[in-house]
């Protein structure tokens, strides 16, 4: 089998590269290839068994499907977002090339089930890979958990830490916020550490947390279709995670026991602290689905599947 992973930035460097990029493409690359997967990246000069485009619906995007239809047997969309509602990342005009894009290709593959749900009506076929871990990477545990006075974790996107402003009480000075870039033009109410995220040194600088804190407006569009990624990475090393209830942080939940809802605790982070301390953190059945050997062995399944279907 020969597969063609295809994202707009040229680039193998995941530092350079972005987020679901590196998550859903990079890092999977020789997990793919252990399965016997002729695989690559980038490649557009090629013939396929299957081809899959990664990311974001823009015309012009969809412009590069019609090519792929052309050199490819099976041709996959990506995403990591919900596509097919407006909000922060989809205007009129990528939801447009969204609906062209489902359209054209012989299935959507989705980072959660909430983006499933909503690509299911307008799509072919839909496959829901969750968001991976390579655990040769991730390939350490939290010995001791500090929770009487506990450093809180964050990574992500500058901009993004906003949000937690609304608990600036009790985060004040014991928080470490983990970005690309340093946060700056940013107005955070409360005193923090500031880690710059490089892949190699990313699981290092998780360990530095006790407690990867992660509360987020669950009733918009954009973040209640977020992959687990997020609480994954701490969770892959053992670190408890307080988080808001985001349809696939409760997926994860089946799966990691070190995960509390501020929801279930009236939004007290001290009384999700103190049930975090009765909980067994084991990564066990997390190691078990969410690693990149699954996640291949799952997608290889699909994707046999559908040529069988399709042929």
């Amino acid at each position: 089998m020969r597969l063609g992973l295809f994202f707009p930035k040229k680039t193998t460097n995941f530092n350079k590269a972005a987020a679901s990029h590196w998550i859903r493409v990079l890092q999977m690359e020789k997990y793919y290839k252990e399965l016997g997967i002729e695989v690559y990246i980038n490649k557009p000069f090629k013939t396929y068994d299957f081809a899959i485009f990664f990311r974001k619906p823009k015309p012009k995007y969809y412009r590069f499907m019609q090519y792929l239809r052309f050199i490819s047997r099976n041709i996959y969309f990506d995403t990591c977002i919900n596509i097919f509602d407006e909000h922060e990342e989809i205007n009129s005009k990528r939801l447009e090339a969204a609906h062209k894009i489902a359209a054209i290709c012989d299935g959507i593959i989705c980072a959660s089930d909430k983006i499933a749900d909503k690509a299911a009506p307008h799509a072919k076929s839909v496959f829901v890979m969750d968001d991976p871990v390579d655990f040769e990477h991730f390939n350490k545990v939290k010995e001791k958990i500090n929770f009487d006075n506990p450093i809180f974790g964050w990574s992500g996107v500058p901009h993004k830490a906003i949000y937690l402003n609304k608990y600036k009480e009790v985060i004040d000075g014991r928080t470490r916020l983990i970005t690309k870039d340093y946060v700056k033009d940013v107005p955070l109410e409360f005193k923090y550490e500031f880690i710059d995220w490089d892949y190699n040194s990313f699981p290092e600088a998780l360990l530095k947390c006790d407690i990867g804190f992660l509360p987020r407006d669950i009733d918009e569009a954009y973040n209640s279709g977020h992959s687990s990624h997020k609480a994954l990475v701490f969770a892959s090393l053992g670190i408890p995670v307080i988080a808001n209830k985001i349809p696939s942080y409760v997926k994860l939940a089946g799966y990691y026991n070190g995960i509390v809802f501020l929801e279930d605790f009236n939004d007290d982070v001290e009384a999700c602290i103190n049930e975090l301390k009765k909980r067994d953190p084991d990564i066990s059945r997390l190691k078990d689905y969410y690693s990149c050997e699954n996640q291949a062995s799952r997608m290889l399944d699909y994707l046999t599947s559908r040529i069988r279907c399709c042929s």
